[in-house]
């Protein structure tokens, strides 16, 4: 019978949904082999891509100071832009056009990709430019665009950005994903079915 030889720690990507479950993650891998159990990266996709671009995250004009916006910081954020787009919140919330924007990054569809989808012409950080009355998907677009662009400056991102970010990174910057594919020999993802797109080509491109 051959010899296994035992997987060193830092070669290890474990990855869960929630904070919850990567605390418990963590607390058994301690159980089971002490101190060790610190070098393997055992944490939620999010955290997992935090590290990532705090790291590399320069390679695609992210600042390793970057904030991370939370869904209030981002509602605020679209209420400001919706405010200068003269678009009414009442019809259109705040939470609703987050929720079109997520869905665009959870496919992986950039702001521009979205906006030559409305065929519109749009430049973030635009002034006066009057959204066509009714066209909801142009209507998403714009602010979709001067969302990212108002990050950008912030040198901010919110939660959805750093999957998105993270695969943009490795697929611009093949030195970076290079590292990491050879760092992590082993990657275990918890409820893998469970995966959106954006989620699954990051670890596409992690493999």
């Amino acid at each position: 019978l051959c010899r296994l030889e035992p997987a060193a720690p830092w070669t290890i990507l474990a990855i869960t949904f929630t904070n919850k479950a990567a605390g418990e993650l963590k607390e058994r891998l301690e159980r089971m082999l002490g101190p060790a159990a610190n070098d393997i990266w055992a944490s939620t996709f999010h955290s997992a891509c935090v590290r990532i671009l705090r790291r590399d995250g320069k390679e695609i004009g992210l600042k390793s100071g970057f904030s991370i916006y939370d869904t209030a910081d981002s509602e605020r954020l679209v209420k400001l832009i919706a405010a200068d787009l003269n678009i009414d919140t009442k019809r259109y919330t705040p939470r609703m056009l987050l929720g079109k924007i997520s869905d665009c990054k959870n496919s992986l569809i950039s702001w521009q990709d979205q906006l030559k989808s409305v065929n519109c012409d749009y430049k973030p950080g635009q002034r006066g430019y009057q959204v066509s009355a009714g066209d909801v998907d142009e209507l998403v677009a714009v602010m979709y665009a001067e969302y990212q662009y108002r990050l950008a400056m912030a040198n901010a991102v919110d939660f959805d950005d750093l999957i998105m970010r993270t695969v943009e990174l490795f697929q611009r910057c093949p030195q970076v994903s290079e590292y990491y594919r050879h760092k992590f020999r082993y990657i275990f993802v918890d409820e893998y079915q469970d995966t959106n797109h954006a989620q699954y080509v990051l670890v596409r491109e992690l493999s």
